[in-house]
Parts: C-alpha cells; sequence; structure tokens
C-alpha cells in the first residue's frame, strides 16, 4: 500500500479499486456498486474503508467527496463448503472434460449468498436466482459463522484428536455429531439476538448436520483443523462470551475449545499417532506449553495469549476451570468418550 501511495502503477487490490474509482469519476461514468465476494466478516464495509483510507492518505479530497454520492460497499455473506483442491479433483476434472483445469475448485451443492440491498444505482435482480436481500448482512454472518463454522471446527478437532481423516466420517459418529448439535442448538442459537430475519434456525441446523456428513464430498479434518488460533476467535470466541454473560456454561463450545488445546499442545491423537500441526503461531504455542505438566498449566499457558484470547474469556475462572477439567479428561478418556459425556451433560 506505501508504494502504491508512492506512485507506482498500483498492484494492491486497494490501490487498483481506488484508481479505478478515480479514473471513473474522472470520465463522469456514473455510480458503481463495488459487492465484496470474499469469506470475510463486515467484508464490503471493511473495504470501503481501507479504500476511503488510501484516497485519504493520497490527498484525494475530490475522489472522496464523489464517493460519498456515487460508490457503495454492501456486506455480504457467503455459506458453500468448499474443500481444497487435490491432485484427484484436477485429473476428474480433466477426464470429464478433455481439458487441464488448473482452477478446478470442488463444492457442495448447497449455495447461499446474502447481500446488503444498499446499492449507488439499479442492481440486477439477483433475488430472482436465489440471493437474499437484507437491510444489514451481520445477522446472517453471525449465524453462519457461528453454526456452521464453529461446528465445522468442533468436528475437525474432536475428528483429529479420534483418528478421522474425514469430515463426514468424523460427524457420523455419534458421540461428535451429538455434541455438534447441542452446540448449535444449546450454545450458538441463544446467543443470535437478532437472527436472520426469515431463516428457520432448527431447519438450517439439521441441514448442517446432513451437509457436513456428505460423503460425496471429501473435506479433510486436516484441512479445517489448520490456523486455529486465527479462525477459533471468529467462529467460537463470542459464543463462549455471549453465554457466559447469560449466565451459562457453555460446554460443548468449550468442549471444541479444549480439543484445540489438546491438537495444538499434544500434537498426537488418541491412539498416539503424530497430528500435523499448520499453525502460524505453532512455534510460539510449543514453547508456552513445552513445561506445562498438566492440563491446568496447559491452559493456563495457552489463555495468556493476548494474541489469541479476550481479556473476558481469558479471565474468566468458569471458561479457565472447565477447560482444565475438558482437557484432563480428553487425554484420560479420548475425544469420542469426551463428546459423549458433553452431550449427555
Amino acid at each position: 500500500l506505501a508504494a502504491d501511495l508512492a506512485g507506482r502503477p498500483p498492484r494492491t487490490t486497494v490501490g487498483q479499486l481506488t484508481a479505478g474509482l478515480r479514473a471513473r469519476r474522472r470520465a463522469g461514468a456514473g455510480p458503481v456498486t463495488v459487492v465484496s465476494c470474499d469469506n470475510l466478516a463486515d467484508n464490503g464495509a471493511t473495504v470501503g474503508r481501507l479504500v476511503r483510507d488510501f484516497a485519504a492518505r493520497a490527498g484525494d479530497e475530490e475522489l472522496l467527496a464523489w464517493m460519498a454520492d456515487h460508490v457503495r460497499f454492501p456486506s455480504t455473506m457467503v455459506d458453500r463448503i468448499v474443500p481444497a483442491t487435490t491432485d484427484a479433483d484436477r485429473a476428474e476434472v480433466a477426464a470429464l472434460l478433455g481439458v487441464t483445469d488448473e482452477g478446478t475448485v470442488v463444492a457442495e451443492r448447497y449455495c447461499h449468498w446474502v447481500i446488503e440491498d444498499d446499492f449507488a444505482g439499479p442492481r440486477p435482480a439477483w433475488e430472482q436466482a436465489g440471493v437474499v436481500l437484507t437491510a444489514d448482512a451481520r445477522p446472517w454472518e453471525r449465524a453462519k459463522v457461528r453454526l456452521l463454522n464453529g461446528s465445522h471446527s468442533t468436528i475437525a478437532y474432536l475428528g483429529q484428536l479420534a483418528g478421522w481423516a474425514l469430515m463426514s466420517e468424523a460427524v457420523r459418529r455419534a458421540p461428535i455429531g451429538e455434541v455438534v448439535r447441542r452446540l448449535m442448538a444449546d450454545d450458538v442459537v441463544p446467543t443470535l439476538d437478532p437472527p436472520p430475519p426469515g431463516l428457520d434456525l432448527g431447519g438450517y441446523q439439521d441441514q448442517l448436520l446432513e451437509r457436513f456428513a456428505n460423503r460425496a464430498l471429501p473435506h479433510r479434518t486436516a484441512q479445517v483443523a489448520m490456523d486455529g488460533s486465527q479462525k477459533l476467535p471468529q467462529r467460537l470466541f463470542g459464543t463462549i462470551v455471549d453465554r457466559r454473560r447469560q449466565g451459562a456454561e457453555p460446554l460443548p463450545a468449550l468442549l471444541c475449545l479444549a480439543a484445540w488445546m489438546r491438537f495444538i499442545a499434544d500434537r498426537r491423537d488418541d491412539s498416539g499417532r503424530p497430528l500435523s500441526v499448520d499453525d502460524p503461531l505453532a512455534d510460539d504455542i510449543a514453547r508456552r506449553v513445552a513445561g506445562a505438566g498438566t492440563a491446568a498449566a496447559v491452559v493456563d499457558a495457552l489463555l495468556g495469549m493476548r494474541a489469541v484470547f479476550d481479556p473476558e474469556l481469558a479471565d474468566d475462572a468458569v471458561v479457565r476451570d472447565r477447560l482444565g477439567e475438558l482437557l484432563h479428561r480428553l487425554r484420560l478418556d479420548g475425544a469420542e468418550a469426551t463428546a459423549a459425556f458433553v452431550a449427555s451433560v
């Protein structure tokens, strides 16, 4: 961004967007709406803030004034499970098409797109193709991240510990599937205030469990378990904090966090096989837990990472105690037995 601001032909997305908008203003080409398609919370608001900040740093007051009247950045939410593409996927597509497609993407049939109805000018009638147009995408984003992504992480860490390679295999195990159902119904749904307008939360939960169990979608637990220190603050921590504010002890959500702690600290599954850990903070975490002999010590070491844990969560004595108990139980009894215990409480 600094290089773009210094005058080189822009290479960053923000620099290119700003240059395009500047050219549009000068050409008198009329209003334009920038619709984000990336899977990022508050994506439209974020890109709008970055573009305006870039224009301000460039000293382009005319562009800023024009953007206020002629440009909109609606936020969106996309809900679709897309596993990492494998060589086998590319080979299958090549056999079907007769050409090699290096851009192959494998996805489930399900697709849900929500867009804030905030456009600078006329828009396509996307609602006729199933898109939800809404005044505020945030309730939809919160529901998707906490219900789908939070559940995904729970399946991934319990599945990795239990020795299951595929998400569909792990969630079909009764204890894991049941604890995920409890996570959604007991921990997540009470935090969705306001809920997305018109969304049948009960039906959506049933649908998610069916989607997770789809054997035709070879989604690997190792892929979903990657980058937990970056993903869990978005997917899980808000649920835990909100339920604690409501006076609850969210055991299913805390089990997911405890499973991540065992995954990232012990790096072995229930059978003693080594687990591959792919996380930008993996080395720091290894140093922190190196001298932690007990489950409680591991919890203390990890909750002390302020780059990951908000003080409200990390300093909660109930959270700390329950995590220590669950981590100890995971080490002693294994992932599926611990999931069965939590699902039965």
